[in-house]
């Protein structure tokens, strides 16, 4: 079984290779609440109810005074569906601009990678990258993002 240095050096490698040579510069973000990782695995969950919230979001930190032209995430689906996946550029002034929005059919093991550039003048404090769906409940998935020069 793989530690977790070793897990966080193979996303990190999975999401490099899938950006352009110019762009392996990228900087991983961390995980919040994620104790300092810079990847988490989930399930799908079930869908929100007014009771029971979804776990089919996850925020990346950015970290202050970084620049970035571009955000990346990348998506490693343990098991196939359809999958619905947004990301987001999350703001100080509590606004956010969704970048990504699309239903993406993965077989077991298959990986895809998103962007989304910033808005002109302003930072994002946080990358939110949503994966999910009632077709995919249940599934398993790894997420990565990373902030590109």
């Amino acid at each position: 079984m793989m530690n977790w240095l070793g897990k966080t050096a193979l996303v990190g490698a999975l999401v490099c290779l899938g950006l352009p040579a110019n762009a392996q510069t990228c900087s991983l973000l961390r995980v919040v609440e994620g104790k300092g990782a810079y990847s988490v695995q989930k399930k799908v969950s079930a869908a929100s109810t007014p009771v029971s919230p979804s776990n089919w979001n996850t925020d990346f930190a950015v970290s202050n005074g970084r620049r970035f032209s571009r955000y990346a995430a990348t998506v490693r689906a343990k098991n196939g569906g359809v999958y619905n996946i947004q990301m987001n550029l999350k703001y100080a002034n509590r606004t956010s601009d969704k970048v990504f929005d699309q239903k993406v059919t993965l077989k077991d093991g298959e990986s895809v990678n998103i962007s989304g550039s910033p808005r002109l003048n302003a930072e994002p404090y946080q990358v939110n990258v949503v994966v999910g769906g009632i077709p995919v409940t249940g599934n398993a998935y790894t997420v990565v993002a990373s902030g590109c020069p």
